[in-house]
């Protein structure tokens, strides 16, 4: 490992949290997770129970699958998660707010859609291990821009973005705020008003 390496990376989040996001990014990018209670043999392993239509969120800790990335495939998760979101000034790193948590959660569902990812990012996973977990940053940067165009770079990409941003710290890094009671509605401003009004003359109305 070079002296530059990342620290090793350490479990974030819980698995309830993870287990929500897989419902929250799955309807997000219509994956549709949670909707049947059995999976497929994967590699030889038994088929996995699922939770059904209805996730048990209350005791999340007896979820019926086990994790199945190994503590290597994690610590890339957290050096490609960091890569596609680092720590700026005003929000923290993907792999800092538990990403590869979720990430190991995902693939390791028993439902159709992450059955299906499961392949494809364990093994881009691994491929990219072997070239980062040894490397200095310039070597960990160049392995990871080669893949920039890869099925699995596009899949690992789009859970990285997708849960991020539904974080309070996503959240706050684009600026949305949800749903917050306001005292008194002021309307909309006089610049807003004034650009209106040139629009509707423009359609004549």
């Amino acid at each position: 490992m070079s002296d530059d390496a990342p620290k090793p990376y350490v479990s974030k989040i819980d698995r309830r949290t993870a287990i929500t996001w897989i419902g929250i990014v799955g309807a997000a990018t219509a994956a549709g997770a949670g909707v049947v209670v059995y999976g497929p043999k994967i590699g030889g392993q038994a088929d996995a129970g699922g939770y059904g239509t209805d996730p048990n969120l209350v005791d999340p800790a007896r979820a019926p699958w086990p994790r199945l990335l190994t503590p290597d495939q994690l610590q890339t998760a957290a050096i490609l998660a960091d890569y596609i979101l680092p720590a700026s000034a005003t929000a923290p790193s993907a792999s800092a707010l538990g990403i590869p948590d979720f990430v190991d959660e995902w693939v390791s569902a028993p439902y159709p859609d992450q059955v299906k990812s499961r392949a494809v990012i364990v093994k881009g996973l691994t491929d990219l291990g072997r070239k980062v977990l040894k490397a200095n940053a310039t070597g960990r940067a160049a392995a990871m821009s080669a893949i920039l165009a890869t099925p699995f770079f596009i899949s690992f990409r789009k859970l990285t973005i997708g849960a991020y941003y539904t974080t309070k710290e996503g959240f706050k890094d684009i600026g949305y705020i949800g749903n917050v009671a306001r005292v008194s509605d002021p309307g909309p401003s006089e610049a807003v008003k004034a650009a209106l009004e040139r629009e509707l003359k423009k359609l004549g109305l």
